[in-house]
């Protein structure tokens, strides 16, 4: 139940922080209180890290290009949608 618990209590803050603090590109075309944001926010984040896992499986050579390792892009393509 602790687990449960604790895991909720990360999601809460998680979204707390991308109310108050979006992407800067995310948040020019948003309003603050825009009830879409959220889902903006998070489609955007996991487009980003589809795009990225397909690059290092089709290209892995352009990771060193942009100066990110394979368990880096791992560690990035695992994280959950809501998760900066």
């Amino acid at each position: 139940m602790s687990s449960l618990l604790s895991g909720m209590s990360d999601f809460y803050h998680a979204v707390r922080l991308d109310l108050s603090q979006p992407a800067r590109h995310l948040a020019d075309s948003l309003g603050r209180h825009d009830p879409f944001r959220l889902l903006v926010i998070w489609e955007d984040r996991v487009r980003v890290r589809e795009q990225l896992q397909r690059m290092a499986d089709q290209y892995p050579e352009r990771l060193t290009d942009i100066g990110l390792t394979k368990a880096q892009v791992r560690a990035e393509t695992s994280k959950a949608f809501w998760e900066r």
